[in-house]
């Protein structure tokens, strides 16, 4: 240390708990942040994103207009082939939803597009294979074990008494 002190060495339980807490406060807020992208026809380029999915998982669009809008979706795979498009009309204050399922895995980009109006859209990946959530479980078997080794460790200490002479 910089003041000539010592520090105790960091306990392997201590690590096990820092560890499985961050897993579990990570995995929360991996998966809680997501939210709706504004869009208007106005906007110079369209919504461009993509999802890694394997067979079986869908990409779940939700679009909720303000105005009178115009929508075009297209879904392409590994950046070559357009797989899937879809335009919608829509009415002021009208919501839509439009699914795609992968028939393949790989890299699916995707492109929505307001060509008329404006509004909001939201997008949703719905793996068939839970392997997102494998976090959860991780977290909460490292800090599971993080406080058996604690208690563990609390039950080997030895306990320094001070002996005293009876004279």
């Amino acid at each position: 240390m910089a003041g000539g002190g010592t520090a105790p060495a960091m306990k392997m339980s201590d690590l096990f708990i820092l560890l499985g807490v961050t897993f579990l406060v990570g995995g929360l807020f991996i998966h809680g942040l997501a939210f709706a992208e504004p869009l208007s026809s106005e906007d110079a380029e369209p919504y461009t994103s993509g999802a890694s999915l394997m067979k079986g998982d869908t990409l779940e669009f939700t679009v909720d207009a303000i105005n009178e809008s115009n929508v075009v979706i297209e879904i392409m795979f590994d950046d070559d082939e357009s797989v899937y498009s879809e335009s919608m009309v829509l009415a002021p204050g009208e919501s839509a939803s439009d699914a795609f399922e992968a028939t393949e895995g790989g890299y699916y980009s995707y492109t929505v597009e307001f060509t008329k109006g404006e509004g909001e859209v939201f997008v949703d990946v719905d793996r068939q294979l839970l392997v997102d959530f494998i976090i959860y479980p991780l977290g909460a078997l490292c800090l599971v074990f993080g406080l058996y080794k604690r208690k563990d460790e609390k039950m080997g200490e030895s306990i320094d008494a001070v002996l005293e002479d009876g004279n």
